[in-house]
């Protein structure tokens, strides 16, 4: 499989919210998705860095970033995608456009994410509750950073 990582393009919005809609029914199966709408997309990445996954030129997957507070606020890989190396390359990509240790927030009750996100190097630093209920505060810190912090 051929996954590429690029910038958001005008011609992938459709696209994306359509997954986004999927992706969320998909990996929050204890709320409701009653209320997800092809709106989002849009309303929740607004002035975000978006990343988008394709397979050949069909967008599989996406991350958006607030560049800002280097804050990964959604990661999402089709549920028809899932497990074939996306979500790790969107986190790589996402690297660039990170200018201090990267934060998210995943819900407490998504334990598939939660193993990814472990697997990847970031760890727990906090825990919150929003309106989808409770979530954990984590960070990356890349191994020359851990390193480094601790020789000093």
């Amino acid at each position: 499989m051929d996954i590429r990582i690029r910038e958001f393009q005008e011609s992938d919005r459709q696209a994306l919210a359509v997954l986004f809609v999927v992706a969320r029914s998909s990996a929050f199966s204890w709320l409701s998705s009653a209320d997800y709408s092809l709106a989002d997309f849009d309303a929740q990445t607004d002035g975000e860095r978006v990343l988008v996954a394709t397979c050949g030129e069909m967008p599989v997957g996406f991350a958006a970033i607030w560049e800002a507070d280097s804050f990964l606020h959604h990661l999402y890989v089709h549920p028809q995608y899932q497990r074939r190396g996306i979500g790790r390359a969107l986190l790589l990509g996402c690297q660039a456009f990170f200018s201090q240790a990267p934060t998210l927030k995943c819900l407490a009750d998504n334990d598939r994410a939660k193993q990814f996100y472990l697997s990847q190097g970031w760890r727990v630093s906090g825990e919150g509750s929003g309106p989808d209920g409770p979530y954990l505060l984590m960070e990356y810190r890349s191994p020359d950073v851990a390193s480094s912090s601790s020789a000093g």
